[in-house]
C-alpha cells in the first residue's frame, strides 16, 4: 500500500490538501486514481451503508470511456460501474433532479448525476442496464454524494443501455 492509499484508508478527506495521483486496490487489480476524484457518501450506497469513501476511477478499457468505477476505499472488493449523465436533457427530468437536490441540499448547479450500471450475462450476450430510479447525486464542489430513490415512480431500475456478444 502506498502512502496515499494508507492515508485514504484512515482519513475521510484528502489530508493537507494533497494533489496528484495514487493507486487504489480494486477487484480488477490496481488502478490509478486522483485525490480530486475522491468522494464522501455519508449514508453509503443503498445496501452498503458502512462504505462511505469512494474514488471515481477511469475504467482501464478504452472501449468503456463513458463509464467510471466508483471504488470503495474501505473494501477493494466493492465497486460500482457508474455512468455520468447530463442533468439537462438526460435520462432523468430536470424537475425530478431539482426535487431530489432540494431534499439532500445539493445545489442543482453543482450536481453531477451518475447512474449505477449493472452488467449481466444472459446466454451468450452481455447486457448493460442503468438504474434510473436510484441515481447517485454528487455535489461537485464539496465532493459529497448520495444515492437517492427518486419520488417519481416511473423511472425503471433496469433501463437497457446496450448489449454485446460475450467474449469467448
Amino acid at each position: 500500500m502506498t502512502a496515499p492509499e494508507a492515508a485514504l484508508a484512515n482519513d475521510a478527506t484528502n489530508p493537507a490538501g494533497i494533489a496528484g495521483d495514487f493507486t487504489v486496490a480494486t477487484r480488477f487489480g490496481p488502478i490509478a486514481g486522483r485525490w480530486e476524484d475522491v468522494i464522501e457518501m455519508p449514508q453509503g450506497p443503498l445496501g452498503f451503508t458502512q462504505h462511505r469513501r469512494f474514488a471515481l476511477l477511469t475504467v482501464p478499457n478504452p472501449k468503456l470511456t463513458q463509464f467510471r468505477l466508483m471504488q470503495s476505499l474501505e473494501d477493494a472488493d466493492l465497486s460500482f460501474i457508474v455512468m455520468p449523465c447530463p442533468t439537462d436533457g438526460g435520462p432523468v427530468l430536470k424537475a425530478d433532479l431539482a426535487d431530489a437536490c432540494t431534499a439532500i441540499a445539493i445545489p442543482l448547479d453543482d450536481l453531477q448525476l451518475m447512474l449505477i450500471v449493472t452488467v449481466r450475462t444472459v446466454g451468450d450476450l452481455v447486457e448493460l442496464s442503468a438504474n434510473l430510479r436510484a441515481p447517485v447525486l454528487m455535489d461537485t464542489r464539496r465532493h459529497v454524494a448520495r444515492q437517492v430513490v427518486l419520488s417519481n415512480p416511473t423511472y425503471p431500475v433496469r433501463q437497457a443501455i446496450g448489449s454485446a456478444q460475450a467474449a469467448a
